[in-house]
């Protein structure tokens, strides 16, 4: 994948920190930016439990949560809490697989072996869209909605390099970290977040509905 460079700072975040980088991601238009995924290549993780599974629920004809981190070879699920049918699909090159029209816990888990972007789609509900980061690297994590994420490595090491992927970039970001950073981080992303899951509501339907009707009984006979 092609890679944008973006140098915050110059140099690399010593080691007396204790390990923990807390970032804030926002975007270029102040809001925070949720959703991104946050790496430290070539340092160990701290200890934590492995990642042994994985879901993506389907609710409110949405798919929660919108981004999510797997390691190769996870097995993830795909239960539907609406009271309609999905049918849930991915074209992402060596991940693609479909779940035919389901509900509930019908569909079977689906195992992701090669690293990379899932994009995942719903063959009835277009606006739905989720996506899995299938990463080797143990130190991905998630912004939360407010746009925080904190990254822990073993103290023994140092951490220089920040990399950013979000689905509104146009290239995965790197940033060189800098010993003056100390253990937090601020950095504006050139996106301005936008929730692609929003679609049009029952009512809104209806007012487009109602109008229509409307604007037809107005046109000369």
């Amino acid at each position: 994948m092609t890679l944008g460079l973006v140098t915050a700072l110059v140099g690399c975040l010593s080691s007396a920190v204790a390990g923990t980088l807390a970032v804030q991601l926002t975007g270029s238009d102040g809001r925070p930016v949720p959703f991104a995924v946050l790496m430290l290549p070539g340092v160990d993780p701290a200890p934590a439990a492995p990642r042994r599974g994985a879901a993506v629920d389907q609710r409110e004809r949405r798919f929660q949560p919108h981004v999510t981190v797997i390691s190769p070879g996870t097995e993830v699920s795909f239960p539907n809490s609406d009271d309609t049918r999905h049918h849930v699909y991915s074209f992402s090159e060596g991940n693609s697989f479909e779940l035919k029209l389901f509900r509930a816990n019908d569909a079977p888990p689906v195992a992701f072996h090669n690293p990379g972007i899932v994009t995942l789609g719903c063959n009835i509900h277009d606006s739905m869209k989720a996506y899995l980061y299938v990463s080797t690297d143990p130190t991905a994590v998630v912004s939360d909605a407010d746009g925080h994420a904190t990254l822990r490595w073993s103290e023994a090491q140092t951490a220089s390099l920040l990399r950013i992927w979000h689905p509104q970039l146009e290239a995965e970001m790197e940033v060189t970290l800098d010993p003056a950073t100390g253990d937090t981080l601020a950095l504006e992303l050139p996106l301005a977040w936008e929730d692609p899951q929003v679609g049009k509501s029952n009512a809104e339907l209806e007012s487009l509905l109602k109008r229509f009707s409307r604007d037809a009984n107005q046109l000369p006979q």
